[in-house]
């Protein structure tokens, strides 16, 4: 591993536009008392999870395509657009400015990066123009406080070779996870190039060693679009995986390269098929996190005109995720195949999104998926939104749910193109013990694009008492923003 220093800019956070929720919870410990146990979504620090949505295409300040992230903050009561921050690159203390396809909010993950307690948000911004490199990228990580996302927020870009590279899309896919085996979560994000940058903050949120890993394998095209991450084998130091595309003869196939943590740090360890989405938790309780792989452009039989979307599944064990069978997974669900109804049909894209969480409160994780493109009658690319039961056996099909526009008891009606299910997200936002499945539709209503709330009960997802929202509901950029193509995890 090489290690190179990252650029980074403190500035102060002295207030955000949108609305935040007004001085902080009473009864709010200090946080060193808290670290321990703060929800990686848990911005102000008041128990309850919050949410995060974004529209990086939205257009602000009459640049198009700069984007904004708003937060939702949890409550008894559960998420309410009156109690929430809207961000852009316009918003005091935010560094840098909207610019013409910045893309402020492409990704975002959140975990207590600076262990006082409260989670913090970090948002990636690929298409920053950093000097004269276009596209060349950058991070801003918001700081979480009794106030929320009211502190102060770093910026971060890269300065590999002397300079940030152009079209490098630093900040392309972010996660966070323990990799260097401390207790507190790093933060790891990769470019559109061949690299992944690792980034420990302090108490005082000073970047301490950051380090850059050269080398994921892109001889063959392959290019990265996320991050996914967990101690698989249960070593004390999390291994990564990252996620996306590589194209193989006419075709683009899903691929995934894992880096396993260790002391000495994160090493390349394989390439291997299954997803482009991804998502880790321990599905079995067996005390093992588990590797769950969306894969939208699955393959059946070699044909490609009959891909319709598949999400495998590797459990880990002591020797990680991979057995002798290596690329078998040890779980597929497709639809229409092994109990799990609904038809493969061309451009479901089965998978684009995943999402874990407890919906029924027995203690095991349920898995969200999304399907886009699927078609709801003779409307094309309506979309859809699955759930998959847990149980001590893992996934499986008995009770599985899905959910669409026409679903008894949702808002509004499918339409063709709409793409309800592009993203999907479990939350448990008022700590009933049963998470809500929350999903967007980036194109409804002309691509404006708009996000729904169901409740989770003991009996699984409910469209009792379902919900939904835009971009004017925050008082955000409204016109073709593209709201809710981005979900926070």
């Amino acid at each position: 591993m090489r290690s190179t220093r990252a650029a980074f800019l403190a500035v102060a956070l002295l207030s955000v536009t949108g609305t935040a929720i007004a001085g902080g919870p009473a009864w709010a410990a200090e946080g060193a008392q808290r670290a321990a146990t703060v929800a990686h979504d848990d911005f102000n620090g008041d128990g309850f999870p919050d949410l995060v949505t974004a529209a990086p295409a939205a257009t602000v300040g009459g640049k198009p395509g700069a984007g904004f992230v708003a937060v939702l903050y949890g409550s008894s009561q559960g998420v309410d657009t009156a109690k929430r921050v809207v961000l852009t690159q316009s918003s005091a203390g935010v560094p840098g400015s909207p610019e013409a396809h910045d893309a402020f909010g492409a990704a975002v993950t959140s975990a207590d990066l600076d262990g006082d307690g409260y989670a913090d948000l970090a948002v990636g911004v690929p298409g920053e123009d950093i000097g004269d490199a276009v596209d060349a990228g950058s991070v801003t990580v918001l700081w979480g406080s009794a106030r929320g996302l009211t502190g102060t927020s770093s910026w971060l870009e890269s300065n590999t070779l002397g300079a940030p590279s152009a079209r490098e899309s630093y900040g392309s896919g972010l996660t966070a996870a323990d990799v260097d085996g401390d207790g507190r979560p790093e933060l790891a994000h990769v470019n559109a190039e061949d690299s992944v940058y690792v980034h420990d903050f302090s108490a005082s949120r000073t970047p301490q060693n950051p380090e850059q890993l050269h080398g994921l394998p892109t001889e063959n095209g392959f290019r990265p679009s996320g991050l996914t991450g967990a101690d698989y084998d249960k070593d004390g130091y999390a291994d990564l995986v990252v996620t996306g595309t590589e194209p193989s003869l006419e075709i683009v196939e899903s691929r995934s390269v894992l880096l396993r943590g260790s002391a000495d740090g994160l090493g390349l360890d394989r390439t291997f098929g299954g997803g482009s989405v991804g998502a880790s938790g321990d599905l079995n309780k067996d005390g093992y996190p588990d590797l769950v792989l969306g894969d939208p452009r699955t393959l059946e039989h070699g044909e490609w005109d009959l891909a319709a979307g598949s999400v495998s599944v590797r459990y880990g064990s002591r020797d990680g995720l991979f057995g002798s069978d290596a690329e078998t997974p040890d779980q597929v669900f497709e639809q229409g195949k092994d109990g799990l109804g609904g038809s493969a049909e061309v451009g479901d894209r089965f998978g684009a999104d995943l999402s874990l969480g407890d919906v029924n409160g027995d203690g095991h994780l349920d898995l969200a998926i999304g399907s886009p493109g699927e078609s709801i009658g003779d409307l094309a690319d309506a979309g859809a939104a699955w759930l998959l039961r847990g149980s001590a056996r893992g996934l499986g099909t008995a009770g599985a749910q899905n959910f669409n526009q026409n679903t008894a008891g949702v808002p509004g009606a499918s339409e063709a193109g709409d793409r309800f299910g592009a993203q999907a997200r479990l939350v448990d936002s008022d700590r009933d013990g049963h998470a809500e499945l929350v999903t967007t539709a980036p194109y409804e209503n002309d691509s404006a694009g708009y996000a729904w709330v169901l409740d989770g009960t003991a009996s699984g997802v409910t469209t009792s008492g379902s919900w939904s929202f835009g971009a004017a509901a925050l008082g955000a950029s409204q016109g073709t923003a593209y709201f809710g193509s981005v979900l926070g995890k």
